[in-house]
């Protein structure tokens, strides 16, 4: 009984030796982040569009087809732009882009309320709240997401100094 119990310790200590943090590959090292960068750069890059849109459409410079949108014109560069550099971020750093998603988050919550507020104050209907909020919001990502990759130095992680968090993980080798 003594032996079974020896093997299942020995059992289970391999096990979790095996659930530990997993080592990345030199090119998954970089390509992680990379792809973080270029996913979210996508998604910020069509909503700062979006948010040009908007802002013409309120000034009477409206899109009256797909193809109206999605001719060549300045108001798509964002699309091209932010991706590119989220990307360059991920590869380059992933604190400076961690960095960056922060405060793009803390940009468009806090560019939301200030566009809600000054919408509600030129327009007595909704639709100028709402057009406030998005245009805010677009703004305080694009400028909350270009300081936060500026901000960063590098030196100390890029989280101030904080504890680092354990993340339980797993893999199964191939």
């Amino acid at each position: 009984m003594s032996a079974r119990r020896g093997l299942s310790a020995l059992g289970l200590l391999v096990i979790v030796g095996l659930l530990g943090t997993p080592r990345p590959s030199a090119a998954q090292a970089g390509a992680v982040p990379a792809a973080y960068g270029l996913f979210t750069g996508t998604v910020a890059g069509v909503y700062v569009s979006t948010g040009i849109f908007v802002a013409k459409a309120r000034t009477g410079a409206y899109l009256y087809s797909l193809e109206d949108a999605l001719s060549l014109r300045w108001e798509l560069a964002p699309v091209v732009v932010m991706p590119i550099g989220g990307v360059v971020l991920g590869l380059d750093d992933d604190q400076r882009l961690a960095n960056s998603l922060k405060w793009a988050g803390a940009g468009f919550v806090a560019g939301a309320a200030v566009g809600i507020g000054v919408g509600s104050l030129f327009h007595e209907t909704g639709e100028g709240q709402w057009a406030g909020g998005v245009i805010g919001s677009a703004a305080g990502l694009l400028a909350g997401s270009i300081y936060g990759a500026l901000s960063h130095d590098g030196g100390d992680g890029g989280d101030g100094g904080g504890p680092e968090v354990p993340v339980l993980s797993f893999r199964i080798p191939f």
